[in-house]
């Protein structure tokens, strides 16, 4: 038998599907629920689109400071066509995900699938129930929201981020309970669209796994986008007859809020429950799977990538394990370089990362230099009125190795990618020295920030 099973249809899952059809192996994919997954379906993709939306709306209200005018009064946000095309954006997406699983001829099931033993499925769909065999199994089941331990989802007024990108209207008020990325990118979204935003952190800044002057300017231009952001913070209790959220600060002071809605956004537990793992030599808990660097189990017939294995909950970190684990499980060897995966969040401005923060450098290492250069001051920035912030890059002096890439500003999670191919590749700072950036791009403030390092930045 030369057969490979895959649970899980999401970025990690169809991404294994199609790697290991390429390898001649026959593949059957296994879904419960749409192909896509989260990440499609009501995830990255969708909140995508209405952060796309949502800038289109603010860069039209800001037409006059370009020279063009339109009347203020003409401008609204349509939310059931912001909807739409949302919905539209994620069928053209699954349609294509259909067409690449019957171009590599995958087999498709819909269903939930357990274990019967190492090598033997199980497929649940409704009544019927089928039984198959595979060499290799992986697992790639995704991940879920967390709820508050005492207010449940309930979809008309506490709810998670697949039901806030799908609201019959736009809320007059939000508040959000949790300022990590998928708070924060639903704070700009709502916010900037006309909604009273809340946002609710229990740790002492937004992006807790941020550099402070990075989350420092997102919390900055929040604010001047109407949020009121509360950190230090935590949710005691909530009250479902008064729609009531208690607050207590770490000062001990206490404070009531009220909202349309309220968006828990407190992280995501991977999927690992009613798949019969137990006694198939898996080792998993309430964090995940646990795999080697290969994404292979404690069994040899059975890999798991994406977020069933916690970690980096991020889709492009998805893809690659589901590619490693696919290759791996087709006999071949392969492993994720996780010092090398860009962190992307997409408010506005943007925020993106590669590679260390500065905490963890001057922990790590000690001495670091810093290189930094402001949008403030480059050319593109100016002209197309987002002069909003800044590149930074962390070097070790020892051996002028780059360690990391923070750049919060415009089309950052796009100029990322450049810091990601410098790390990836392992490029010291001094062999960047001779780069010429185009003119005026934005992209010449990388290169600016790595002069600096070196004491050499010209517009600076």
């Amino acid at each position: 038998m030369n057969r490979i099973a895959i649970i899980g249809g999401g970025p990690a899952g169809y991404v294994a599907a199609i790697t290991a059809a390429q390898q001649d192996k026959e593949v059957i994919l296994i879904v419960d629920g749409p192909l896509g997954g989260t990440c499609l379906n009501e995830g990255c993709m969708p909140t995508k689109s209405l952060l796309e939306s949502a800038d289109t709306y603010e860069l039209v209200k800001s037409a006059g400071q370009m020279g063009i005018r339109i009347p203020s009064n003409s401008i609204e946000v349509d939310w059931e066509a912001v909807q739409e095309r949302k919905n539209d954006v994620i069928s053209k997406l699954v349609n294509g995900i259909q067409y690449l699983m019957s171009k590599n001829k995958i087999k498709v099931i819909q269903g939930r699938a357990s274990f019967l033993t190492s090598n033997r499925l199980q497929i649940k769909n409704g009544n019927e129930h089928q039984e198959i065999d595979a060499s290799k199994v992986i697992i790639s089941t995704g991940s879920e929201p967390i709820p508050l331990p005492f207010a449940p989802f309930d979809g008309q007024w506490i709810i998670h981020s697949g039901q806030a990108m799908a609201l019959p209207a736009l809320p007059d008020s939000l508040l959000i309970i949790g300022g990590g990325v998928i708070g924060c990118e639903f704070a700009s979204i709502y916010s900037r669209m006309g909604t009273k935003v809340t946002v609710i952190e229990m740790g002492e800044k937004l992006l807790p796994g941020e550099d402070d002057d990075i989350s420092g300017f997102l919390h900055k231009e929040l604010k001047s986008q109407g949020v009121t952001v509360h950190t230090s913070t935590s949710v005691k209790n909530i009250n479902f007859t008064s729609r009531t959220v208690f607050l207590e600060k770490s000062d001990g002071k206490s404070e009531e809020l009220q909202a349309d809605y309220i968006l828990v956004s407190i992280g995501r537990k991977p999927r690992v429950n009613g798949m019969g793992l137990e006694g198939n030599g898996i080792d998993f808990s309430r964090y995940g799977i646990s795999v080697d660097d290969r994404m292979q189990t404690g069994n040899p017939s059975i890999y798991a990538c994406g977020d069933v294995i916690g970690g980096i909950q991020l889709a492009h970190v998805a893809f690659h394990e589901g590619r490693v684990a696919a290759l791996n499980a087709c006999g071949q060897f392969a492993q994720v370089n996780y010092q090398a995966i860009p962190r992307c969040i997409y408010t506005s401005p943007e925020i993106a990362s590669v590679g260390l923060t500065e905490k963890e450098a001057r922990k790590k290492y000690g001495e670091i230099k810093v290189g930094e250069f402001s949008f403030s001051a480059n050319g593109k920035a100016i002209l197309s009125n987002k002069p909003v912030g800044k590149v930074k890059v962390l070097v070790n002096p020892q051996y002028n190795e780059i360690l990391g890439f923070s750049i919060v500003g415009q089309h950052a999670t796009e100029l990322i990618g450049q810091g990601t191919v410098m790390l990836h590749a392992e490029i010291t700072v001094d062999m960047m020295e001779e780069l010429v950036a185009a003119h005026p791009t934005l992209s010449e403030s990388i290169h600016e920030a790595l002069l600096n390092v070196v004491g050499q930045a010209v517009h600076s």
